[in-house]
């Protein structure tokens, strides 16, 4: 599988999320890129924002997600359910495949960015996420953030 690119726009974002440690549970807020990457596909795949990598752009290695059966899944079904052609699953079509795939990741982590721009005083960006994802009806009422930051798990 080819490397999943990224735009470097948002690379700030990409690294407070996956590799900044929290204070409260002492690790990043998504365990690596390949998960932040996979979330945000589904954040835009849900919100139908499908954005085209523009400008420079960073590249995951292929291995990373080709190697972990629950991302290659995403990445297939994310792309069959958008081009509506089983014929997307085809060798030949992985290019088209993994393009439908970064064009979702990059509408995601720009949906990101709003949500942490939402709640600016949010230096490590959990809470602006959990308030987002309870304001869309993603999740219940959390009352108990901190304890949510230790047990939710993107």
């Amino acid at each position: 599988m080819r490397g999943i690119r990224r735009s470097e726009r948002f690379e700030g974002l990409v690294r407070q999320l996956a590799e900044a440690q929290h204070p409260i549970a002492e690790r990043s807020i998504f365990p690596t890129m390949r998960e932040l990457i996979c979330f945000a596909a589904i954040l835009g795949f849900e919100y139908g924002k499908r954005k085209e990598l523009q400008g420079k752009t960073l590249e995951i290695d292929g291995r990373i997600f080709g190697n972990h059966q629950q991302s290659v899944d995403l990445l297939y079904l994310v792309a069959l359910v958008t081009a509506k052609d089983a014929d997307i699953l085809r060798e030949e079509n992985e290019d088209e495949m993994i393009r439908i795939f970064e064009e979702f990741a990059n509408g995601g982590l720009e949906i990101l960015t709003a949500w942490l721009n939402e709640k600016p005083d949010d230096p490590h960006g959990d809470r602006a996420i959990l308030a987002a994802l309870q304001k869309y009806g993603f999740l219940e009422n959390v009352t108990e953030v901190e304890a949510a930051i230790r047990d939710v798990s993107f």
